[in-house]
């Protein structure tokens, strides 16, 4: 009975965590089409029509596939002109978040979807 009262915890705390995870992802989408999507794509390939109006190079999310997560969060965080900075606008998850859906992004990209 005890191992079953322990199965149970386990499985609703896999529930639990699955359905944060989830809520991650969809605020991490939510934050990029907000915030970021205008510049870097909504696809995160880049806006060339953006890129052009602000005289700045934009990459597209390729370029970071040898960054570490704390490079990659230090520079939404920061941002790099023309890039805002989001590190006071937005909360320590919200910027997790964030990265996690361009990591996606970057993953699906580097798979030629």
């Amino acid at each position: 009975m005890r191992l079953f009262a322990t199965g149970v915890a386990w499985l609703g705390a896999l529930v639990l965590a699955t359905t944060a995870m989830a809520a991650d992802a969809d605020l991490g989408k939510k934050l990029w089409a907000q915030k970021c999507a205008m510049c870097h794509g909504a696809d995160g390939k880049g806006d060339a029509k953006m890129a052009e109006r602000l005289k700045a190079k934009i990459p597209g999310l390729g370029t970071s596939a040898g960054k570490t997560d704390s490079e990659l969060l230090k520079a939404i965080a920061d941002g790099k002109r023309p890039m805002p900075a989001f590190g006071k606008s937005l909360k320590s998850e919200e910027l997790e978040a964030v990265l996690q859906h361009a990591k996606g992004l970057a993953k699906r990209l580097a798979a030629g979807k």
